[in-house]
């Protein structure tokens, strides 16, 4: 599954996908750009909400859970074909 975490202190906040998800440290994952982007666009949603964003960051989830699970467009580690940028084009075409 997607790995995603976030810090936050008094003054800074970092967002990121976990090593566990798969893709860091991989380069055959990224030369041949079949990375799954679930993590960071989560991490993405995460950073959304901690910004004071809600509604940006409930699009975002609800876009990235719309796609999984209508399962079209998937990377090699969740059973498909698709390349990092179709998966995320599909997530762009899926906000509300």
């Amino acid at each position: 599954g997607a790995f995603f975490a976030g810090n936050v202190g008094a003054e800074h906040a970092v967002f990121e996908q976990g090593a566990s998800a798969g893709n860091v440290g991989n380069e055959k994952v990224a030369a041949q750009k079949t990375a799954n982007p679930v993590a960071l666009l989560l991490s993405s949603a995460m950073m959304l909400r901690h910004l004071q964003f809600p509604a940006f960051a409930d699009r975002l989830e609800v876009a990235v859970e719309k796609v999984i699970l209508e399962g079209k467009y998937r990377t090699k580690d969740l059973g498909g074909t698709s390349t990092t940028q179709e998966v995320v084009d599909a997530v762009i075409d899926a906000l509300d």
